[in-house]
């Protein structure tokens, strides 16, 4: 018995070293690392892999404060990115300084971009189900994803009041709290996601929502 649950706790902390691997990423800042394969090295270390679209199949990944500037400030024009991008920076990390601010990590807001034009709502999950709505205007969409309902796979399925459909992924930064998607719509189109109350609210603190 003893011999099993050492060579078990042996085979988790090798798998958890082959997770990490030394890598450039531009959209990390330098203490971010890039992680391994999840169908591996996830089910040990919780981690998954920074490259898209592997790293939206992965449970947690490291996920940078610029990143979330990124992701919601990419609407607006040039002359208001850079500050846009820089204030929730700045949000971001002092809410994550303050722990009592970093908010639930099963329920909060949630933003979408997609043709530049923001989608504001809120998001619901448990270990085998998660839902997202959000709405802009008269424009409403709503996401789903039930493992008891025959997903094999955490993937959204999303549908819109207009009409539009497509498919969304997301991925939970290391606090577990936040995190970033992406949205592929039927007709093409490519949207970002963002979570969480830091990091939604650093959007809105800099004027991107």
């Amino acid at each position: 018995m003893k011999l099993g649950v050492f060579s078990a706790l042996s085979m988790s902390f090798l798998l958890t070293g082959c997770c990490t691997s030394a890598g450039s990423n531009k959209s990390a800042t330098g203490q971010d690392q890039e992680w391994g394969d999840i169908r591996l090295c996830g089910i040990f270390s919780g981690w998954g892999t920074t490259a898209e679209p592997e790293r939206f199949d992965a449970v947690y990944t490291p996920i940078s404060a610029a990143e979330y500037g990124e992701f919601l400030c990419k609407h607006l024009d040039i002359e208001q990115y850079a500050s846009c991008v820089n204030r929730v920076e700045d949000f971001y990390r002092n809410s994550a300084r303050d722990a009592g601010s970093q908010g639930s990590s099963n329920a909060g807001p949630f933003a979408v971009v997609v043709d530049r034009e923001v989608f504001l709502g809120s998001y619901r999950s448990d270990p085998f189900s998660a839902y997202f709505r959000v709405s802009s205007g008269t424009k409403a969409c709503r996401g789903s994803y039930n493992a008891f309902a025959g997903s094999s796979a955490p993937i959204f399925d999303v549908r819109c009041n207009n009409g539009r459909r497509g498919k969304a992924n997301i991925v939970r930064s290391a606090d577990g709290r936040n995190g970033i998607g992406v949205v592929y719509m039927e007709d093409g189109t490519k949207g970002t996601i963002v979570f969480g109350a830091a990091a939604v609210e650093g959007g809105a603190d800099a004027g991107a929502l």
